[in-house]
């Protein structure tokens, strides 16, 4: 194995610190919005639009920003990014109107995206390839980190004040890692053996030898959502466990467990056949969703296939977001990520929301069929398709 020179090590741990750091500036407006619907009265539907306008320009975000980190300094591309959205977040603490702060959420989430591509493509300018796939398993971990601690940190600013302070404090925050990673990612160069992307290679990425990818990306962002939003409410209605503690402490360490070790074991058996290794993990998570139809609703029951559910889903997520793009170099580490992460987060919309439609109709029944048939129809897909995928073997 090549090992890491001091200069790698600390461009991959300043990037991943980097990445948490982003969600001091993203989560702050979930933490804070029960108390602002409280202090400005407002309805729940008014509370929903807020609530959901940074997922739609995050999504185009990551397609015009990926598309970007490829062609412009990537580390300038991520700190702009920082700087920016703690402007817009002190903007919203200081305002009241609902459709300013709408538009302000907006902008954010432009701005947010413009952190993972760029930052994966520095790893992959600063990384050799078989370096690049013993990193990705754990690197993940950092938006499971970042999303934790802000959450935690945000609740410690609401229990201690107003909820304008969510919208000054973790920003500052991340503006001051942003500085820093500005200043230790700047000598971040490629290779010496490693020819950058030529600009014929990274006019697009090609529908018919990419969408396996694609494809699934968009049902595991349905899966991970779907579980992620309504699982706790089933296994509290279900056990007597809390619905809070799945949410704050059972599902962060499943996250870790499928990011930083099931990812990695994929990655090192399935060397170059890594759509196999996605094939075994969509059957997993189907297995485990099918039983949970099955069995008969208990404490034990449910939290045993909750955590297959979570290792399995976390697991794939990762995967596609951050192996793939570190995995695609030759086509643009930050335009693969960019693709991929919106696919993802599209296809995480379109599950919520399914489930939301499923539950009105027809109960948990029709929602764990549908969670049953989704990795079907993705193990499928990858069937047919893998067959044009052929992912580096080093």
């Amino acid at each position: 194995m090549d090992a890491f020179s001091s200069l790698q090590k600390r461009v991959v741990l300043v990037g991943w610190v980097t990445y948490a750091a982003y969600y001091l500036g993203r989560v702050n407006l979930a933490s804070a919005l029960p108390a602002m619907e409280r202090t400005f009265r407002w309805s729940p539907e008014q509370t929903s639009v807020l609530a959901g306008a940074m997922l739609w320009t995050y999504a185009a975000g990551q397609l015009f920003n990926g598309w970007l980190g490829d062609r412009v300094a990537a580390r300038r591309v991520v700190f702009l990014g920082m700087l920016g959205s703690t402007v817009v977040n002190l903007l919203m603490s200081v305002s009241t109107a609902h459709e300013v702060l709408v538009i302000l959420a907006l902008i954010n989430g432009f701005l947010q995206a413009m952190g993972w591509g760029p930052i994966l493509r520095t790893l992959s300018d600063t990384l050799e390839g078989s370096q690049r796939r013993r990193i990705a398993g754990w690197f993940g971990a950092s938006y499971i980190v970042g999303n934790t601690l802000t959450w935690m940190l945000c609740g410690l600013l609401l229990a201690q004040g107003q909820w304008q302070s969510l919208f000054v404090i973790p920003p500052l925050i991340m503006l001051l890692i942003g500085f820093v990673w500005y200043r230790l990612s700047g000598d971040s160069r490629f290779h010496q053996n490693q020819q950058p992307a030529r600009p014929e290679q990274l006019r697009g990425i090609r529908l018919r030898d990419f969408g396996v990818f694609l494809f699934t990306a968009i049902i595991a962002g349905a899966l991970l959502n779907g579980m992620l939003l309504y699982a706790p409410a089933y296994i509290a209605q279900t056990s007597p466990l809390d619905q809070a503690a799945i949410g704050a402490v059972v599902f962060p360490i499943f996250g870790l467990l499928g990011t930083i070790w099931l990812s990695s074991f994929v990655l090192r058996r399935n060397q170059g056949h890594e759509t196999r290794g996605m094939m075994i993990l969509l059957g997993l998570a189907a297995a485990a969703r099918g039983l949970a139809l099955l069995l008969p609703p208990s404490t034990v029951t449910s939290v045993l296939l909750l955590s297959v559910m979570g290792i399995t889903s976390y697991a794939l997520t990762n995967l596609l977001l951050t192996a793939v793009p570190l995995l695609y170099a030759h086509l643009g580490t930050s335009q693969v990520a960019g693709v991929m992460d919106a696919v993802h987060s599209i296809g995480g919309a379109i599950g919520s929301t399914l489930v939301g439609v499923l539950l009105g109709q027809g109960g948990w029944s029709l929602v764990f069929g549908a969670w049953v048939l989704l990795p079907l129809i993705a193990i499928g897909l990858i069937a047919v398709g893998s067959r044009r995928v052929k992912l580096p073997q080093t």
